[in-house]
């Protein structure tokens, strides 16, 4: 339990780190870069990568052609490293799309090649597209930058049309390879990408369980389970029936858990074992039966929180087990859970993705600007310094240009650590790679059986770190282009040298035209508070009469508030990092209890969903009126934080006491014991009290949330 004066100190402490603006923050994405994290890619996907490597260096050494061996491998390599990243569909398919989409950029850039500088244009243009490519999420962002790479290999190494075409058809075999090894086995049970993502979710509500008064369930596992199933056709939805009704079920859990917070005797550890269990089926597609004191303690658990949360549990927990079971029939394309998940074309629903984040107000707008940007002048840059004064290669500028690419995410924080990993890492690793070859014994066999091993050090460090990742990198160019015939210094050289000028290219790119988060922050809440307002409208005007809330509209506002407020979170998170953070409109404390307030009026409008009326005796008229304030007080409040115009006062109580005098219900709102009353009429309108209390508290957070944990904590505290 906090004390006033421990609030204080935490106040203080993130002023002070936030008043040190440049300095703090350069040092603080300094240290970032130097991190590593110990996390491999999924094994599988490891091992299928490293046989298309393998196959490439033995079908290149057969035949005799160092080119055609360099080719064969650069196009398993690239494509290889498509495969390590998170897959949201068959590893069969992201695979054939990848490597199509690969081969047919590299011989667009044979034909580039020809317009001279004119290609950078075209440049520009791919750029942008994968920039914007990353609103279909992070993975295939940055395919769609590894597919741009292979057309600068070519437009930048093609000397002619022919030799751009003998690359271009190495190339295209050696992506081939990569697309043959997903074919292998083992195959696992269908829809991988689904049931992880899935997986995922259940295994953040448990989290959520052991957490006692903590806040709303992070909306951003809810939103990846949808997409991942919206991905699946409509002839592959029968059978993944179960799939989407544990979807269905976790949202059921998760409103019973918000439901639970205020429940001090729930098994919390039960309940989030149960939910671990599920999560470990569903990565395993088997069974994973309860401890018996689990089950026990879950079967002696009574309470109106325990009707609201078993039955959700038992019914996720058969059909686990319904998917876990191989031998189940296949449900019937009319099973009633499809109905909740319209099918919509996946083309069609990217493309939609596309043009809303290709609009100007949208945050991935700018960073497809500055990936566009950046990586023509890092082209352009390349191309001018040519060989760095006889110490480099000529004809690879697309060295610094793919580093800019590489480096540029739509944040400060990832960008600038990126920014020192990546030539921190060259250089490192080019060094290494010119010491180690040196020595005279070096053969052409042993060079292709080097440049095998530091492909699988890439693989395996793919997701450890910029800094090792870039080491293994620029090693195995080196070992690359020196079983062509060129020397080792001028590649050991030549690539630190354009990687750093593409990463300082990057960086001057993203102070230019930057996005921080921190001037978003108000948007963003005014955004969530916009579609609260609307949430809030249907729910607490649903209590006037049974019937009123379709299920259709609350689940497309509660998609569209989590969708808000995912990209809140990521922006709260990005702050932290961002320098010039004292002009925010609130620090980081602050931020945090606005985050409380935000959690609170979430687990309200669940309680309110719960507490729709069945019959028309617990229906509540006089609920049109309190909906009425509500809508008035967050359009204020939303409007406010649009125009940066003073939050107005927190009158929402005070309005809410004078209509239900009005109306003649003080009699049955009795705030001080709501879960002791057993009318629903005095239970939903205990309800929307406790409502109108977390917005007042919502809005005087937004006015001074300093002033109010303080106060909060001093409460508590007596």
């Amino acid at each position: 339990m906090s004390t006033v004066r421990e609030v204080r100190d935490e106040i203080r402490d993130g002023t002070q780190d936030e008043i040190q603006g440049w300095p703090s923050a350069v040092g603080r994405s300094f240290r970032a870069a130097l991190t590593m994290e110990r996390v491999l890619s999924e094994p599988g996907a490891i091992v299928r990568a490293v046989l298309a490597v393998v196959a490439a260096a033995v079908i290149g050494g057969l035949t005799g052609d160092p080119l055609a061996w360099a080719m064969l491998s650069v196009g398993a390599f690239i494509c290889g490293i498509g495969t390590l990243l998170a897959p949201v569909r068959h590893r069969a398919v992201n695979a054939f799309w990848h490597d199509a989409g690969f081969s047919l950029a590299a011989l667009a850039g044979v034909w580039l090649h020809q317009a001279g500088w004119y290609f950078l244009i075209a440049l520009a243009v791919l750029a942008y597209l994968a920039g914007l490519w990353r609103a279909l999420g992070v993975a295939p962002g940055i395919r769609a930058c590894l597919v741009v790479i292979g057309c600068m290999v070519t437009a930048d190494l093609a000397a002619t049309v022919e030799a751009g075409l003998v690359m271009v058809r190495w190339m295209a075999a050696g992506a081939a390879l990569t697309f043959v090894a997903q074919l292998l086995p083992p195959y696992g049970r269908r829809h991988p990408a689904q049931r992880k993502a899935l997986a995922a979710l259940y295994a953040s509500l448990a989290a959520r369980a052991r957490t006692e008064g903590g806040g709303s369930p992070s909306p951003a596992p809810f939103t990846a389970a949808r997409r991942a199933l919206d991905l699946l056709p409509r002839f592959a939805r029968p059978g993944a029936a179960p799939l989407y009704g544990l979807l269905v079920e976790a949202e059921r859990v998760r409103r019973a858990l918000l439901l639970a917070a205020d429940t001090p005797k729930a098994p919390r550890e039960e309940i989030a074992e149960a939910l671990d269990s599920m999560a470990r089926a569903l990565r395993t597609s088997r069974r994973e039966p309860l401890a018996p004191h689990v089950v026990r303690t879950l079967r002696t658990w009574h309470g109106p929180m325990a009707e609201e949360l078993l039955p959700s549990l038992d019914e996720a927990g058969r059909l686990v087990g319904l998917w876990a079971d191989r031998e189940q029939p296949v449900a019937g394309s009319g099973h009633p859970v499809l109905a909740l998940f319209p099918a919509e074309h996946p083309a069609r629903a990217g493309l939609r993705r596309l043009w809303s984040a290709a609009r100007p107000g949208d945050p991935l707008f700018p960073h497809a600007l500055r990936v566009a940007v950046g990586t023509t002048a890092g082209e352009a840059a390349g191309r001018a310094l040519g060989d760095f004064w006889g110490h480099g290669l000529p004809g690879h500028g697309f060295w610094a240009a793919l580093t800019t690419m590489l480096v540029l995410f739509p944040d400060y924080g990832h960008t600038f650590a990126r920014g020192w990993a990546r030539p921190i890492g060259s250089i490192l690793g080019g060094l290494a790679a010119w010491a180690v070859l040196l020595p005279a014994w070096w053969t052409p066999d042993r060079l292709v059986v080097a440049a095998v091993v530091l492909a699988v050090c890439v693989f395996l460090t793919l997701r450890v770190g910029q800094l090792a990742l870039n080491f293994f990198i620029t090693a195995w160019l080196v070992v690359l282009i020196t079983r062509l015939g060129k020397a080792s210094d001028l590649i050991a050289w030549g690539r630190p040298a354009d990687t750093l000028l593409g990463a300082m290219i990057g960086l001057l790119v993203f102070t230019t035209l930057p996005t921080y988060h921190h001037d978003r922050l108000s948007s963003l809440v005014a955004a969530w508070t916009d579609v609260q307002r609307r949430l809030l409208n249907v729910l607490v005007g649903g209590l006037t009469e049974p019937g009123a809330v379709r299920h259709e509209d609350i689940d497309a506002l509660r998609s569209r508030s989590r969708h808000t407020l995912e990209r809140l979170e990521v922006a709260a998170a990005a702050v932290r990092h961002e320098p010039r953070g004292h002009r925010a409109r609130w620090s980081a404390t602050e931020i945090e209890s606005i985050r409380r307030s935000i959690a609170d009026l979430s687990r309200c409008a669940s309680q309110l969903y719960a507490a729709q009326p069945h019959r028309e005796a617990d229906a509540v008229p006089e609920a049109a009126e309190i909906a009425a304030l509500f809508d008035g007080q967050l359009t204020a409040l939303a409007d406010a934080l649009d125009s940066g115009a003073p939050i107005p006062a927190a009158t929402l109580r005070a309005s809410f006491d004078d209509s239900a005098r009005r109306g003649g219900l003080t009699d049955l709102a009795d705030h001080r014991s709501p879960d002791g009353i057993a009318h629903a009429r005095a239970r939903a309108l205990t309800l929307c009290l406790r409502t109108a209390l977390a917005v007042d508290t919502f809005a005087t957070g937004l006015s001074s949330p300093a002033a109010a944990a303080e106060r909060s904590s001093y409460a508590m505290a007596r």
